[in-house]
């Protein structure tokens, strides 16, 4: 399909793209960098440690390898992919078996922060003990930026979080989607990277460049999955509550279910995602610098390409089984 006639189809619906989404954070990416801290501790009742400023470099290559990604012809399908599911999910009127398809196979390409991040967060924690004593305040940084990364997708002070995405599909009436038989093979595809990226080379000597690489690969694809899910969450949080609304209006008296049931995208929207993301980015670079393996924008360029293409794929198999 030539570039005209992807707007056409996209036009069905107004909102801003995950391309427009996209283009202003990566513009806005400096003051982004400069903002980003690790936040304060309580340490004893009259004691408290201030937020400690991430240690990022680089900024200018950085935004230009983010701007090459974006405007790849990769993630230029991708995007493609993913809006074209999104909108042929909001024509549903209904939760058919290809709506049950679509959740199960979206869930899967959120899997990330269980798959890759929590699982360098727990290879660190082992690391740490056989570590010099010159080299563990650098660790210990580059797992508070971590712990940043996965916190919100793990419930820390968010109650109920992990039933959010069971609280979106009761409203649309589509509870069956966790069943075996509503899988996309596509979407496992996918979830099934994420889990060998997790854990590449986790039984390599500590020291040995392979293991250093994996650690350093698995953080560069937090990175994109963080960025990717930024536009991805702000695209369909434009639609979520009108959709909702639309298949079960009697939400719109009842505040803390409708809440509750849009709380999956929203609780993902804004700069949630995108956060994340570079608080994985001052991880990668932090634990660069403390094992002296070096943190190369040219090599997260190819990781980030690499990740769009795989979930891309994901949404065009969802997108299929949406208008089948």
């Amino acid at each position: 399909m030539n570039s005209a006639s992807k707007q056409r189809h996209l036009d069905t619906f107004e909102s801003k793209s995950m391309q427009e989404l996209g283009e202003v954070f990566i513009e806005a990416l400096p003051k982004h960098i400069r903002n980003l801290k690790i936040p304060g501790r309580t340490i004893f009742e009259n004691h408290h440690r201030e937020a400690l400023p991430a240690h990022i470099v680089q900024t200018s290559d950085l935004q230009d390898v983010m701007l090459e990604v974006l405007r790849h012809p990769i993630t230029q399908d991708a995007h493609f992919h993913t809006e074209s599911a999104f909108r042929a999910f909001l024509r549903k009127k209904t939760a058919d078996p290809t709506v049950l398809r679509f959740f199960n196979g979206w869930n899967e390409t959120h899997k990330t922060t269980s798959l890759v991040s929590a699982k360098i967060i727990m290879r660190l924690s082992a690391d740490a003990i056989s570590l010099p004593a010159e080299k563990r305040a650098g660790y210990h940084n580059v797992m508070a930026h971590m712990h940043e990364v996965a916190k919100d997708d793990f419930g820390l002070g968010h109650q109920n979080h992990d039933g959010m995405y069971g609280y979106m599909t009761a409203a649309f009436g589509a509870t069956a989607w966790a069943e075996d038989q509503y899988k996309v093979n596509e979407c496992n595809e996918f979830s099934e990277f994420l889990y060998h990226t997790g854990i590449a080379e986790h039984k390599s000597a500590l020291n040995s460049a392979a293991h250093k690489r994996s650690i350093m690969d698995a953080m560069m694809v937090s990175i994109a999955s963080e960025l990717w899910n930024g536009r991805e969450y702000n695209f369909i949080a434009q639609h979520i509550e009108n959709k909702i609304l639309e298949i079960n209006p009697d939400l719109r008296t009842n505040t803390v279910s409708l809440r509750n049931a849009k709380n999956y995208v929203m609780g993902h929207s804004g700069e949630v995602e995108n956060r994340h993301g570079l608080h994985a980015l001052a991880a990668a670079q932090a634990y660069g610098r403390t094992v002296d393996f070096t943190f190369k924008p040219s090599r997260l360029k190819g990781i980030m390409l690499n990740y769009n293409e795989r979930v891309g794929n994901a949404f065009a198999a969802m997108h299929r089984t949406l208008i089948s």
